[in-house]
């Protein structure tokens, strides 16, 4: 007897069902990413709303460039905050707006200059070959190529062995090799190697020392201020010299050292003194015990392209090569080598470059639109807390978002604010830009603060009461020397190099 059996359907319910479950909609659904999941996508809804009646309510008193730029900056703003788009997505938005809005180059109705000329658009994506980019990707090439080639563990743990066993000196060279490699390498990536030095010696110290807080915690904070020391050392640095290139300051590698050093040197001095007293160790001696790393001849050739590098950042002003030319220099050479591949130059940190490029361009904005003069005339430029406090305001921001995204919001306000009152470049322009950037590094309070603090968290062996003691402590003593003392030896060292 034939049983017949009943052919399905092609749109029948059961056929449907199928589908859609071979079509793995549920796990898709698992996997959708950032801004899409509800939460960010409210937020990102939350921040277009509240930029949009900020235009509708300035166009009313505005002309409709300052408007639109208002809109940009505050979108720009409330997403770096919030972080609803990835830091770098903020960037290229708020770039893009500005080439609709303002630039216009559909020459569409009711976006544009209400008067005048609009800017060509390529002067709005001309930050993306702003010089201090090249200066930064030359900075990446660098580190890369150290890590790649474990000069960096090898150098670190072989200058670590000259600090000998007493707690306190352990302490000491932990923080002044993380703070030289933070110079020219990630502090991020600084942090991770110097985690991973130092974790034998962790592990192997009783559970209730005190001094296995204090290693953990010396190294971010040193990470975090190492990255003052050069322009390549931390985002906020290449915002800063990005800006001031616009009003037409140059600030060369050596004039950024010679200012940010030294207070990277008393900001460590400091925190040393408080992490060595806070997180006393019982224990007399100490033995690290890092793995001991030859360095091979590929090694050496990358030793010797850093060091003639970092020789021609420091004496640009005897050979005339821009600092920008100089780092073409390592990555020139690391790529016809092949030290670094087609695979190390692609997982470069592309997204930073964006952010900072991002930054400087929602800076021009503002200057193209004159939204930078009407944001000045609300600040009392008479009174003299206002440059303390917009490094206060840097700080405080910093400790929360990105300091990078802190760096672009306030830096632009600062410089204009320095340029209005002086009508010009001048030394205050200058100490307006480079302590705020300096200023953006020092937020350390929390455990979000930085990358460096985020790592060192994953340990375990901290808790966010010992961020906010030491991140705190550091935070304080840099806004009163960077706030109190910054404009004195900034200009110092300006009449000092000319």
């Amino acid at each position: 007897m034939k049983i017949k059996r009943k052919r399905r359907k092609l749109f029948e319910r059961i056929h449907l069902r199928f589908e859609l479950d071979r079509a793995y909609f549920r796990e898709l659904l698992d996997y959708v990413p950032r801004p899409l999941l509800s939460r960010h996508l409210l937020m990102f809804l939350g921040s277009t709303v509240l930029s949009a009646i900020t235009v509708f309510i300035l166009l009313n008193h505005q002309p409709q460039e300052v408007a639109f730029m208002a809109g940009v900056f505050v979108l720009s703003a409330l997403l770096w905050v919030t972080e609803a788009l990835p830091l770098f997505a903020t960037a290229l938005l708020a770039i893009g707006l500005q080439i609709i809005l303002l630039a216009n180059p559909g020459e569409w109705l009711g976006v544009g200059f209400e008067s005048g000329n609009n800017p060509d658009f390529r002067e709005i994506l001309s930050p993306f070959a702003d010089p201090i980019l090249i200066l930064f990707l030359g900075g990446f090439i660098l580190a890369r190529a150290a890590v790649k080639e474990g000069v960096d563990r090898a150098l670190a743990s072989s200058i670590l062995k000259v600090f000998g066993n007493k707690p306190g000196m352990v302490l000491l060279g932990l923080m002044l090799i993380t703070a030289v490699f933070s110079m020219f390498m990630s502090n991020t990536a600084t942090t991770a190697m110097m985690i991973t030095l130092v974790s034998p010696l962790i592990i192997n110290m009783p559970t209730g020392d005190p001094l296995r807080k204090g290693l953990v915690l010396c190294i971010p904070c040193a990470a975090n201020i190492g990255g003052m020391g050069t322009p390549i050392g931390s985002p906020p640095n290449a915002v800063a010299i990005g800006f001031l290139r616009n009003e037409g300051i140059e600030v060369d590698f050596l004039s950024w050292m010679i200012i940010g050093v030294p207070l990277v040197l008393i900001l460590l001095f400091l925190s040393w003194l408080v992490i060595s007293r806070l997180y006393k160790s019982p224990t007399k001696g100490l033995q690290l015990k890092a793995d001991s790393q030859r360095i091979q001849p590929r090694g050496w050739f990358v030793i010797l392209v850093f060091s003639s590098t970092i020789l021609l950042w420091l004496t640009d002003q005897w050979h005339g090569l821009p600092s920008a030319v100089t780092a073409l220099l390592p990555v020139v050479i690391f790529t016809a080598t092949s030290i670094i591949d087609r695979k190390d130059y692609n997982s470069l940190e592309w997204h930073i470059l964006a952010l900072i490029a991002g930054g400087i361009a929602l800076g021009l904005g503002m200057k193209l639109s004159g939204l930078d003069k009407e944001l000045v005339a609300l600040i009392p430029a008479t009174s003299s807390f206002v440059f303390v406090l917009l490094v206060l305001a840097t700080v405080l921001l910093s400790i929360f978002m990105s300091n990078t995204a802190a760096a672009n919001l306030i830096i632009p306000l600062g410089i204009s604010l320095a340029t209005m009152a002086t009508g010009g470049p001048d030394h205050q322009v200058v100490y307006y830009g480079l302590s705020i950037a300096l200023a953006s590094s020092a937020a350390m309070a929390l455990p979000i603060s930085t990358p460096p603090n985020a790592i060192a968290y994953a340990k375990g062996i901290v808790e966010t009461k010992d961020f906010v003691k030491i991140g705190g402590f550091v935070s304080l003593m840099a806004v009163l020397l960077i706030g109190l003392l910054g404009p004195q030896i900034i200009g110092f060292w300006l009449d000092f190099l000319g």
